[in-house]
C-alpha cells in the first residue's frame, strides 16, 4: 500500500515537472519571482490581470521548477531556486508580463524578481525590469509603421510641390500681363 502512494507521487511529480517544461518551452517570456511578503488575495488578483494579458502564475517548489529547467539557460543559474517561487508564464506579448509585475510590486520590499528567459535567454532582474520599462508590442508595430511611412509621404510631398509651384508661377504671370494691359 505505502509503495503504491509512493509511485503515485513520483508519477504526480514527474507530471509535474513535465508540464512546467512545456509551459518554459511554450512561452516566450518566463520570470520568476520571490514573492515573500505577499498576501493570498494579492497573489489571487495579480492572477487576474495576468489571465488578462494572455498570462499565468504558479506557485512551484524550488526542486521541480530546477528540474523543469534542465536544458535552459536557467538551470546553471542555482541561486535563483531558493526562496518562495512563483513563476509567470507570458504566452503573447513579452512586454505586458513584466509591466503588470513591475506595478505589482510597486511598495512590496520583501518580494523581488529573480530572473527569467525571454525567448530562451536568460534575464536578470534589471533585464526584466528594463523589459518592462519598454513600450508594448502594438505601440512599436505603429512607430514602426510611422518611420517607414515618413519617407514615401516626403516623396509625394515633394513630387506634388512641382505642378504646386508651376501652377503659382504661371498664375503670376498671368496677373503681370493683366497689369501690363
Amino acid at each position: 500500500m505505502a509503495l503504491t502512494t509512493e509511485r503515485k507521487s513520483i508519477q504526480k511529480k514527474s507530471q509535474l515537472v513535465a508540464d512546467l517544461k512545456q509551459k518554459i518551452e511554450a512561452a516566450p517570456v518566463v520570470i520568476l519571482l520571490d514573492f515573500k511578503g505577499i498576501d493570498a488575495n494579492s497573489i489571487a488578483d495579480f492572477r487576474k490581470k495576468l489571465k488578462r494579458e494572455n498570462a499565468e502564475l504558479k506557485v512551484v517548489k524550488n526542486t521541480l521548477l530546477y528540474r523543469a529547467c534542465n536544458g535552459t539557460q536557467l538551470y546553471d543559474k542555482i541561486d535563483i531556486f531558493k526562496e518562495q517561487t512563483a513563476v509567470i508564464f507570458g504566452y503573447g506579448d513579452i512586454v505586458a508580463p513584466a509591466k503588470l509585475l513591475k506595478e505589482f510590486l510597486k511598495g512590496k520590499e520583501d518580494a523581488k524578481v529573480k530572473g527569467g528567459l525571454v525567448e530562451g535567454v536568460f534575464a536578470d532582474a534589471q533585464k526584466i525590469d528594463y523589459l518592462a520599462s519598454l513600450p508594448s508590442k502594438e505601440v512599436l508595430v505603429a512607430q514602426l509603421l510611422a518611420v517607414l511611412q515618413a519617407p514615401i509621404t516626403n516623396l509625394v510631398r515633394v513630387l506634388n510641390a512641382i505642378p504646386q509651384k508651376t501652377v503659382l508661377v504661371l498664375d503670376a504671370i498671368r496677373k503681370e500681363k493683366e497689369k501690363q494691359s
